[in-house]
């Protein structure tokens, strides 16, 4: 049976990260980069010139981008 290891992984790249947004790469780094207008980039933390992004992190952004929307 297969896994879905981007769901279980606490850490994530940002090709893993956009899978779990269901968006592409592309997007989520013009998100990252601040390029998207109106939208707050999500925490995300860099090993070089590699991006990457904890779950925890996007589930509260999302949470919070939610919110935002709300009021």
């Amino acid at each position: 049976m297969p896994t879905d290891t981007h769901a279980q992984t606490p850490v994530m790249t940002l090709k893993q990260a956009a899978a779990y947004l269901q968006i592409s790469k592309a997007h989520l780094s013009n998100v990252i980069n601040g390029k998207v207008p109106g939208v707050r980039p999500p925490r995300v933390f860099r090993a070089g010139r590699r991006i990457l992004i904890r779950r925890e992190w996007l589930d509260r952004w999302m949470e919070q981008s939610h919110l935002g929307a709300i009021r």
